[in-house]
């Protein structure tokens, strides 16, 4: 059969269907590599085993079924404004998406009757949407050009460069300024890498790579992906950075983590388990050994409560805040204004207020 002799009607056939123009062999691939029948993909790997052919010759007749698949559908309007909505959605996207969430935008749009997997079909044909699928440092991907392969893979090398030898997070946007400077002198003709969007989808789409509130590392690195309990906690406390409670921890830890809920009990028996990294203030109130000397010092407490109520106090009301936080005896705040005469002013008696800098 003649392929371009053959119009399909994409509109009333469902676009399995359409294989049937195809070769056995490549209806057979296509239908099982993009699951058209069954619950899941099955991979090149097990079809060649199970038809006895070798995997080249797999991926042959793949990329034989693909072009014809093309041919037969080329020229349809339905096609291709599948294929203009995803070039729209991957330009806006600054040039690349994950393979994921580039389908899922498509089906949420509600423009177009195809399935996931169809989708991903009449995308996958496409010459004019590259399909990454094979690269070991990157996730399965779609782009456009002037994006290339072998452009993107050196960028991922020279992330993970750079992190394994800061041995620390960044500031996402400063780490894409970075980037930037380098990498959008060096490839002119590539406008997507002159904007801050393009590297935020391009991280989705790296393997090694974890962006966590507002930072990017390295996934064996905690802080931009704390999986335990205790390493939640941590991460949680330090973003507080105030002493806490540890029956208030489990809720502002679900503000964070909300995938799973978090016991009471558990969060307890971590604090206490490690006592090396919490130290329990006060009548089940935390915080941690890194920063609890610098919070324990009474005209720091001090500081802080002029701070949050922003007014004149008496010793009185300074005394009750003061107890909140650690239990100190009102000689103790009494000395602790009179010695500091940088940082407090006596205003009338008994009653002082926080030198501001503006004073100073």
């Amino acid at each position: 059969m003649d392929d371009k002799k053959i119009k399909v009607d994409i509109e009333g056939t469902n676009l399995k269907d359409v294989l049937v123009y195809c070769k056995p062999k490549e209806r057979l691939v296509l239908i099982k590599k993009f699951w058209l029948t069954w619950n899941k993909e099955i991979p090149l790997q097990r079809i060649w085993k199970e038809y006895n052919l070798t995997r080249e010759r797999i991926r042959q007749i793949e990329t034989q079924a693909l072009m014809r698949f093309r041919r037969l559908i080329v020229g349809n309007e339905t096609y291709m404004s599948v294929l203009q909505e995803a070039k729209k959605v991957l330009d806006t996207h600054w040039g690349i998406l994950w393979e994921d969430i580039l389908i899922a935008k498509l089906v949420n749009k509600n423009m177009f009757k195809f399935s996931k997997q169809e989708l991903k079909l009449i995308l996958v044909s496409d010459f004019d949407v590259t399909y990454l699928k094979r690269n070991k440092y990157l996730n399965k991907s779609f782009y456009l050009e002037p994006l290339y392969e072998d452009m993107l893979t050196k960028l991922v090398l020279v992330i993970a460069d750079y992190f394994d030898k800061r041995k620390k997070s960044q500031d996402i946007y400063e780490f894409i300024g970075t980037l930037k400077d380098n990498f959008a002198k060096d490839y002119k003709d590539i406008h997507y890498l002159k904007n801050d969007l393009f590297y935020i989808h391009f991280f989705d789409t790296i393997r090694e790579i974890s962006v966590f509130d507002g930072k990017i590392w390295l996934p064996v690195f905690a802080d931009v992906n704390p999986k335990t309990i205790k390493l939640k906690i941590l991460y949680t406390m330090r973003r507080i950075n105030k002493p806490i409670h540890y029956q208030e921890l489990p809720a502002k830890i679900i503000e964070r983590f909300p995938a799973k809920s978090v016991k009471v009990n558990t969060i307890h028996n971590e604090l206490v388990k490690n006592n090396d990294i919490f130290v329990n203030l006060w009548l089940g109130i935390y915080w941690l050994k890194e920063r609890w000397y610098e919070w324990w010092m009474v005209k720091d407490i001090l500081i802080r409560i002029f701070e949050r109520n922003n007014r004149p106090m008496n010793v009185k009301e300074l005394c009750k805040e003061m107890l909140k936080e650690k239990m100190v005896s009102p000689n103790t705040v009494m000395l602790n204004l009179q010695k500091y005469k940088d940082l407090f002013k006596r205003v009338e008696k008994w009653v002082y207020e926080l030198i501001s800098k503006k004073t100073k």
